[in-house]
């Protein structure tokens, strides 16, 4: 036998994850980051949970699943930095109606199939934070899709969350549909989004440098976004899940 192959074998017992079978999450993370990488994209992170949608960020949005690929406007640099600069941890609530532009912006775009008309109804969640503007809504396809923009037509991120009805979730507790994290140092941001069932109250994300913030919950939808890498791991944050009995912390990967 090679020498060096004994030299293997002896190091091999001082492996932390010897005999470990990665998780479906970590494979799924794993193959991911392969995919950035080899796109000349890994300067953002992105992680989603097998058969979610993935989203991946920079002059164009990559969506897997029945939604397609589209080309999405990417902010300068400059605003980018400014929207995450003007961010806020309390969202502020928006109906359809006050989000109307940047409605018709989302449905304009090729992520699930473009919508020619946009009713107020068709806003599944909205919020802003600063100069930011995040909405959840259903286009006439019947896509939901999620948008983030800094202003009626400046678009961060454009992806598809689900191609048809979403599951009922029992009561009191939430999933997670997609997180990532794009952009590079002080333009970097993150994003995380799931469907919530009956009974939740709020939803709080800690990030583990203990900064404290609110996710949006509407419509059986909640998300929220902020300035940092960490919606690119599965270790950095926690979400707290609050009901009239209580509150329960999970960690992204603990959630279904």
């Amino acid at each position: 036998m090679d020498s060096s192959m004994k030299d293997l074998q002896q190091l091999a017992v001082l492996d932390p994850a010897r005999g470990r079978e990665p998780t479906a999450l970590e494979r799924t993370r794993s193959e991911a980051f392969v995919e950035r990488v080899m796109a000349g994209q890994a300067t953002g992170a992105s992680a989603r949970r097998p058969v979610r949608r993935r989203l991946v960020v920079g002059l164009a949005a990559v969506v897997a699943g029945a939604v397609g690929v589209v080309t999405v406007p990417a902010l300068l640099p400059g605003t980018a930095e400014e929207a995450v600069a003007a961010w806020t941890p309390t969202p502020g609530p928006l109906t359809g109606a006050q989000v109307l532009p940047q409605a018709r912006t989302c449905a304009g775009n090729d992520v699930g199939g473009s919508s020619s008309a946009v009713d107020p109804a068709d806003v599944l969640l909205a919020e802003q934070r600063g100069l930011a503007t995040l909405l959840i809504m259903k286009k006439s396809s019947g896509v939901v899709v999620e948008c983030l923009s800094a202003g009626d037509d400046d678009q961060l991120a454009s992806m598809g969350l689900a191609d048809g009805p979403v599951p009922a979730l029992p009561a009191g507790t939430v999933d997670l549909q997609t997180m990532s994290s794009m952009g590079s140092g002080d333009a970097m941001w993150s994003n995380i989004v799931g469907l919530v069932g009956p009974g939740v109250t709020g939803v709080d994300v800690r990030l583990d440098n203990g900064k404290v913030f609110q996710a949006s919950v509407k419509s059986g939808w909640w998300a929220a976004w902020w300035p940092g890498p960490e919606g690119g791991e599965f270790d950095r944050l926690t979400v707290t899940v609050h009901t009239a009995k209580g509150s329960t912390s999970y960690r992204p990967f603990e959630l279904p």
